[in-house]
């Protein structure tokens, strides 16, 4: 029995890190009254999949644990076998989880990289602890979906700590206060002012002198407003007939135009009122209220797409592409997915695309019937960051009547639109306005055909972009006639799947990186990290490759993850790992991109060592799902 000032050690270090940080105190005494401490040497093998069912849980300590598989095509059974490292598992770490559960031999390699001291929970106190505590089997069941709940309350919080530094909140009370205030002369009766407040649906009225009205408006004197009723008037009896500035508020606490909203709101924090006067060289110019302070910081999805519909010139449209990336990091802080905010995102984008497309198609007489406005990519999946360029095509109608080019001034007119909106024309030239990418139906099949055909490294660049696509406006049935086709063919090409099984496969998450639990120094991966090349696309490809080979018409990752569960062409935990992993390096990019962590250079390049332990975390766990998406095509499309 250990001694209480060892439990209690045990008990502090493992409160530092989940699953241990969320369970009852009872439980975690209970973990370390029954753990003994081990020591293993450099490369000292823990467990193999030769070894049999693991008789302990292992809770690393200090130091790293390396995970290895040998690599695809070989059975690690052989000596000599080359093999390669899949995870890193630093203090609070705990593994076997999943061979423990099913009671088997684990199917990776442990080896300590340096020295390294674990704990060992015996296996029977192991099964008592899942009995004992909901959050640890919670964990041990779904270790990714445990620690992104906690990774997004988190977020959530240091999202709605930031919500102050917004932009909004720098914006002056001039460019807010646009309601004209409702104003008393100082010997007007309580009455008539309440009878003007009800007149004007208003909550507050300020009362002001006409003696010293001026070009900049009129000097305030006081206020009175709906929360002084009771306890001015009512309770204390006063006649109807009384002046109002008998029970009006003076002197005002105004502020002046030049000021913020977050003076206004602290302003409003501190004096507990609801309604500030806003003044320019000490008159009255405008009111501001609390309600007009939660609107502009909370505007809703209907705001932004009313202001879309409304738009009537494409100028303006830049001001409400503006508003969808600000209204995303609020979304964030009121802790919506990272699947929902992207795809909010992307359906908002397309309701810019769609209306620049109408109002720049009325104005030079093209008719949309004709044509097919394709969103491609990362558009096409609905799967836009707020950091995104522009992939789009046109399918044409052969009967077009309007010239080839007269339509490509027309989607030239919509790319840069779109550009001065903040959707960078695509460097590649994958737009619209390219000849390469406006053309008929036939013209679409036959590129497609000769894509699926060759195979060749520019073709299978073409399909990681174009194979994404989606009808955004115009005829629509033409995308999908030219859909079931592209399905059709590149299922029927067992080749052309190999070769795009082999192209997701060059594009490796880290295989070896540490975290910064031993600040780089002993690994391949330096801190700077492409959470999309790195990150997202292994999850892009190998989902959209799974989805072509099985028939899987969805271009979303998720959506094409769901399909492929429900048609039984993958396990549904597998589905629901790799979703959660593709969502929490989504929402990382986000975050990312909302100038936490981001590069200038790249938007979706991210200094890992800003993360926090608990990011650093999931985000291992996230890559090592990767590594078992690709694994899994490997061992589905072998040399």
């Amino acid at each position: 029995m250990a001694s209480p000032t060892i439990v209690a050690s045990v008990c502090r270090f493992l409160s530092a890190h989940p699953p241990f940080s969320q369970m009852d105190p009872e439980h975690l005494e209970f973990v370390a009254t029954n753990v003994e401490l081990a020591y293993y040497r450099n490369a000292e093998i823990l467990l193999s999949p030769g070894s049999g069912a693991s008789e302990h849980c292992f809770i690393v300590k200090q130091g790293i644990v390396e995970g290895l598989r040998p690599e695809p095509g070989q059975t690690g059974d052989a000596e000599g076998e080359a093999m390669r490292s899949v995870l890193q598992l630093a203090a609070g770490e705990v593994f076997p989880v999943a061979a423990l559960l099913a009671a088997r031999s684990v199917i990776t390699t442990y080896r300590a990289a340096g020295d390294t001291f674990c704990w060992l929970l015996p296996r029977a106190k192991f099964d008592e602890l899942t009995e004992r505590s909901p959050v640890f089997l919670k964990f041990c069941r779904s270790r990714l979906s445990s620690l992104l709940d906690l990774s997004d309350r988190a977020v959530q919080a240091s999202y709605a700590t930031q919500i102050a530094q917004r932009r909004e909140m720098d914006a002056t009370l001039a460019s807010v206060a646009r309601r004209e205030p409702v104003t008393s002369a100082p010997n007007d009766t309580i009455r008539s002012v309440f009878e003007a407040m009800e007149r004007r649906s208003v909550g507050s009225v300020v009362i002001v002198d006409p003696n010293e009205q001026g070009e900049g408006g009129t000097a305030v004197r006081g206020i009175f407003t709906r929360q002084d009723v009771i306890g001015r008037v009512v309770l204390p009896g006063v006649s109807l007939d009384t002046p109002i500035t008998e029970v009006m508020t003076s002197p005002v606490a105004s502020l002046a135009a030049d000021a913020t909203v977050a003076d206004a709101m602290l302003l409003m924090a501190e004096r507990s009122i609801r309604h500030i006067p806003v003044t320019g060289s000490g008159r009255l110019v405008g009111i501001v209220t609390e309600r007009d302070l939660f609107v502009m910081l909370r505007r809703s999805l209907s705001q932004i797409g009313d202001d879309i519909r409304k738009t009537f010139d494409a100028r303006q449209m830049p001001r409400v592409a503006e508003d969808i990336r600000a209204w995303s990091r609020s979304l964030v802080a009121q802790g919506v997915s990272a699947a929902f905010v992207t795809q909010l995102i992307s359906r908002l984008n397309d309701q810019v695309t769609v209306r620049l497309i109408d109002l720049i198609a009325r104005e030079r007489g093209v008719d949309l019937n004709a044509i097919c406005w394709l969103a491609l990519g990362s558009e096409g999946r609905e799967e836009q960051t707020i950091a995104t360029d522009q992939d789009n095509g046109l399918i044409l109608a052969r009967t077009l009547e309007a010239s080839r080019d007269e339509i490509l001034e027309f989607a030239l007119q919509v790319n840069r639109s779109l550009d001065a909106c903040g959707y960078p024309l695509c460097k590649g030239g994958i737009m619209a306005s390219n000849p390469k990418w406006c053309l008929d139906e036939s013209q679409w099949r036959g590129l497609f055909d000769d894509w699926i055909a060759r195979g060749d490294p520019q073709s299978l660049l073409h399909s990681s972009i174009f194979f994404d696509f989606r009808a955004l406006a115009g005829r629509d049935e033409f995308a999908r006639s030219l859909r079931a086709h592209v399905a059709t063919a590149a299922r029927a090409n067992s080749r052309f799947l190999k070769q795009m099984s082999d192209n997701a496969l060059r594009n490796r998450p880290p295989s070896s990186w540490a975290a910064g639990v031993i600040d780089y120094l002993f690994t391949s991966e330096g801190a700077g990290i492409d959470l999309k090349m790195r990150g997202a696309v292994p999850f892009v490809d190998g989902a959209r490759l799974l989805s072509l080979a099985h028939g899987v018409h969805e271009t979303g990752t998720a959506e094409r993850f769901a399909a492929l569960a429900e048609t039984g062409a993958i396990p549904l935990q597998e589905a629901r790992s790799w979703t959660d992993a593709f969502q929490f390096v989504q929402g990382l990019r986000l975050r990312v991109q909302h100038g936490q962590a981001g590069s200038a250079a790249n938007p979706n390049t991210i200094d890992t060592r800003q993360l926090s332990a608990l990011d650093r975390r999931v985000l291992k766990e996230a890559f090592q799902q990767a590594h078992l998406l690709q694994r899994r095509l490997a061992l589905d499309y072998p040399g």
